[in-house]
């Protein structure tokens, strides 16, 4: 291309934008069109094309369900079609991407953006309606994009008060402008996404004598058929120059224009596997656009956008799904024989089996076993089948975990999302060895709670913070060896930790509330159980933070650098080493020593998060405000619950002891004291 043709392109390229944005604003409503649903069997094979998105390739379904996520704040998509709940649809992330892409002017009426807070409504110029509502405000995409009474749009209003944060710290944030952003980026997000195969839902008109004999007279023609013609189609505008208005010419200009816009169009995803076998990038529509114009583009990405253009021009919906299942048959051939799509196949498994989030249900179904086993205690086979029903939810979250790790060539734990499921997989399995050694239905009581929970905010942070969490790592994190040693361990030594203060807390709780006051045996078993699980984390917790310096030296070349990070580690190290040194000398006895480890569990929470959201050090990595205002509710909840359950023992103990010198008194002076 030219210096001639950039130049005309990129002068009209605002009037096209400019142009496509009216006709967006003023499109008829969506809502007045039947909602067409996807046969099952065309999402799910559609759900497994490979594309490359985020630096790796994955299926389509992954980057649905991620920019779903992003966008609307949950992993499907419901629709209140007529007011009664009854009928409500709820579409899947692959179905809301699809109905995004093949029927813009449909999704732009989707109620996507959640609003919390009605102060952004107010600050983006939206009145507030009695629109659809699941427990929040829903704002659709045509609501923000409609021109306001000044010219500007809602969507232009957020753009400028997003804009207006950057480079503030998010933490000093108003709530407030802490939504805009995270709403800002939804609708970006989403903008980038509907616009993205906009070039092949409607063909040019094709005007005068040049464009009429280059396209055999047809009088119009689709996307991939124009760049089929690229260079002849640049030489056209070429030779227009300043000739716009030449009937010879026709529109050509104008053509040329959006498909200028096209090809500087940013985001979105790679859609065409490179042609041949060798080591090269995957392409998506506006790069082959300039290397079609160019005279660059292959053969075989030509015929694979062919392919697509065919889906988006059939003339039925039949037509539109086979077309649509060849394409993506025709680009699964290119990636397996690029070997590109083994892990695909696999990830598109994962989403869809979601072991870890049955096996989050399945824990609450555990609990009410265990229960049950609370009201029969004497029966033995309902301990068993609350031991089988809380193993069965852990073989479920272990196989997520093994899955993740096929999928991603990896050991289990790359980023703080896989912290979670693997801390819980990790507790639950030393409540139930705990549970069979000790026999008293507390471990396994609590077993079911701490993995659920977990799993729960697994998926909270994966809102939060909006982004891939299979997405590559940072070269200095590339080493599976340091990866399955250090990370591993340490996060077994937090694990135990945090049981170990679930344990200590019971304990307390069960002392302060007077629950089987006198069954000694019992409550012994409860602070054997947290010195047992409290010595099993010290050891892998010292393990790993040795380890860790091994590979920072091998990183950093240096074993120790005082690394907020480190620091964390070691404090644990300090405080069950304390903890159990204090136990062993006998400075503490029961009280002291489960109220010191239900504390330990703040120790463990501060290294294991709160160390990354300090925005200092090496390790600085996972903010968002959302999990720091977790770790504040943890520490409350937490102190609490020490406070109480150490002051509910100190009362009764108090009241224990004043009743024994009562009895005493009495005792001595040989008959009942006198009342008052």
């Amino acid at each position: 291309m030219n210096r001639t043709f950039a130049t005309v392109c990129a002068g009209l390229l605002l009037l096209a934008a400019a142009r496509s944005q009216d006709d967006a604003a003023t499109a008829a409503p969506a809502k007045s069109q039947p909602l067409e649903r996807w046969q099952p069997a065309v999402v799910d094979t559609i759900a497994t094309l490979p594309l490359r998105h985020g630096g790796r390739i994955k299926p389509l379904s992954a980057f649905a369900a991620e920019t779903l996520l992003v966008v609307h704040g949950r992993r499907d998509m419901q629709l209140d079609l007529d007011g009664d709940k009854k009928n409500d649809v709820t579409l899947t992330p692959t179905e809301w991407l699809l109905d995004v892409l093949f029927f813009p002017d449909r999704a732009a009426d989707f109620p996507l953006f959640r609003i919390e807070n009605l102060e952004v409504l107010d600050a983006i110029g939206v009145p507030h309606e009695d629109g659809q509502k699941f427990n929040f405000e829903y704002l659709t995409y045509r609501q923000l994009v409609k021109p306001g009474p000044a010219g500007k749009s809602p969507e232009d209003v957020l753009a400028e008060l997003a804009q207006a944060t950057a480079g503030r710290n998010a933490e000093k944030l108003t709530p407030v402008e802490s939504h805009i952003v995270r709403t800002n980026a939804g609708v970006v997000a989403f903008g980038s996404v509907i616009n993205w195969m906009a070039p092949l839902q409607t063909p040019f008109a094709i005007e005068g004598e040049a464009l009429g004999a280059l396209f055999q007279g047809a009088k119009e023609v689709r996307f991939a058929e124009l760049l089929r013609h690229g260079p002849d189609f640049a030489n056209i505008v070429r030779r227009a120059g300043d000739q716009q208005r030449d009937p010879a010419v026709g529109n050509a200009v104008e053509i040329a224009a959006v498909v200028a816009q096209v090809a500087h169009d940013q985001g979105g995803f790679a859609i065409l596997p490179p042609a041949g076998t060798e080591a090269a990038d995957w392409i998506d529509l506006p790069a082959l656009t300039m290397m079609a114009i160019g005279g660059r583009a292959a053969k075989e990405q030509l015929d694979l956008l062919d392919q697509l253009q065919a889906a988006f021009a059939a003339p039925d919906t039949a037509a539109r799904d086979r077309g649509l299942v060849a394409f993506r048959d025709a680009v699964v051939a290119r990636a397996q024989a690029r070997g590109e799509y083994g892990k695909v196949a696999l990830e598109g498994y994962y989403l869809t089996a979601e072991w870890h989030y049955k096996a989050m249900h399945w824990f609450v179904l555990a609990l009410l076993v265990v229960c049950a086993s609370w009201i029969v205690p004497r029966s033995k086979w309902l301990w068993a089948l609350s031991l089988a029903a809380t193993a069965l939810p852990l073989c479920f979250l272990v196989a997520d975990i093994v899955l993740r790790c096929m999928v991603q060539g990896r050991p289990p734990i790359l980023r703080l999302y896989d912290t979670f499921l693997f801390i819980a997989a990790v507790g639950v399995a030393a409540a139930i060895v705990t549970e069979a050694i000790m026999r008293r239905r507390v471990a396994i009581s609590l077993a079911p709670i701490f993995g659920g929970l977990l799993i729960l905010l697994a998926r909270k942070f994966e809102e939060g913070a909006g982004e891939d969490q299979m997405a590559p790592l940072q070269a200095v994190l590339d080493t599976n060896y340091y990866l399955a040693t250090h990370v591993t361990s340490i996060n077994m030594g937090y694990a135990a930790g945090m049981f170990a203060s679930f344990l200590g807390t019971t304990w307390l709780l069960l002392n302060a509330l007077g629950i089987k006051r006198n069954d000694v045996a019992f409550h012994k078993s409860i602070v054997r159980a947290t010195y047992g699980v409290t010595a099993f984390g010290l050891t892998f917790a010292v393990f790993g933070t040795i380890y860790g310096g091994v590979w920072a030296n091998d990183s950093w070349g240096r074993f120790w650098g005082w690394d907020p990070k480190e620091n964390g580690a070691l404090l644990i190290c300090i405080a069950q080493v304390s903890l159990l040194h204090a136990r062993m000398c006998g400075w503490v006895r029961d009280f002291g020593f489960c109220t010191w480890a239900a504390l330990t569990g703040v120790v463990v929470a501060f290294s294991w998060f709160h160390v990354n959201l300090l925005n200092i050090g090496l390790h600085s990595y996972g903010f968002n405000s959302s999990t720091k205002q977790a770790l504040v509710y943890y520490y409350i909840v937490q102190l609490g619950l020490v406070v109480l359950g150490a002051g509910g023992v100190a009362m009764r103990r108090s009241r224990a002891a004043a009743d024994a010198l009562i009895a005493a008194a009495s005792d001595a002076s040989g008959g009942a004291p006198a009342r008052s």
